[in-house]
């Protein structure tokens, strides 16, 4: 074949290519904060826990507390939330059922790039992949009280 008749095929082929390449792009990019919100939902109901399982007989007292801990990472609940309104879309729960102190905690989290990895998957799967603008996180943990 004559090279005259190649010259616009790496064109087109770039622009067959380059939505499924920001698509993939963007899924690695949400799949890494998802990841990392994930990760410090757990880190912090382990920390609530391990808190309120010190003193069974402080448990009203260290209950507020340990709601700052969920939220901002700290005692005094003075810092900003750990996650992005973490303040107000961090939804928790500590419940004492004798021996043992559960903390629930859970998270909505607003996806960064919006509906644009929802726009990029339904082009592309022809509109059977389709994702939501939020996914909803959470985690639990529980520890024995220590006296």
């Amino acid at each position: 074949m004559k090279m005259c008749n190649q010259k616009g095929a790496s064109m087109v082929e770039f622009t067959i290519i380059i939505p499924v390449l920001f698509m993939f792009i963007f899924l690695v990019y949400e799949m890494g904060i998802l990841f990392y919100t994930l990760n410090a939902l757990n880190k912090t109901a382990q920390d609530a826990a391990r808190y309120m399982s010190q003193q069974k007989s402080e448990f009203a007292i260290r209950k507020p507390v340990a709601e700052n801990l969920l939220r901002y990472g700290n005692v005094t609940g003075t810092a900003p939330p750990l996650l992005p309104n973490g303040d107000t879309l961090i939804v928790s729960s500590i419940t004492d059922s004798g021996t043992h102190v559960s903390v629930t905690v859970s998270y909505q989290h607003d996806l960064i790039t919006g509906t644009v990895l929802g726009v990029f998957t339904g082009l592309s799967t022809g509109g059977a992949v389709g994702f939501g603008d939020t996914f909803n996180l959470s985690s639990a943990s529980i520890m024995r009280f220590a006296q």
